[in-house]
């Protein structure tokens, strides 16, 4: 499984720390790793939103949640928001 990343979300992540990056680059790294192992998906936070668009989350005290779509041979990344704006994402899709 390989992951992308879509152009606005890297923008969006351009604009955190060095820090930040880095914590959200392993958890993407940590959700490759644990994609197609259903009892991981769980200890990573990784949740079904829709028939094929899912959620992680990116740290407790943050509750940043990214969210992706599972095409095979790859992950699409393709928005980073809280828990509100995760929602509403999903509301405009429908």
């Amino acid at each position: 499984m390989r992951a992308r990343v879509t152009a606005d979300l890297l923008d969006q992540l351009r604009q955190r720390s060095k820090p930040d990056r880095k914590v959200i680059g392993e958890a993407m790294n940590a959700v490759l790793a644990a994609w197609g192992r259903p009892y991981l998906h769980s200890g990573i936070s990784i949740r079904r939103l829709t028939k094929d668009i899912f959620e992680f989350r990116v740290g407790l005290d943050e509750r940043l949640a990214f969210v992706f779509i599972a095409t095979p041979p790859e992950l699409v990344f393709f928005f980073i928001g809280n828990h509100d704006e995760v929602q509403q994402l999903i509301r405009s899709q429908r």
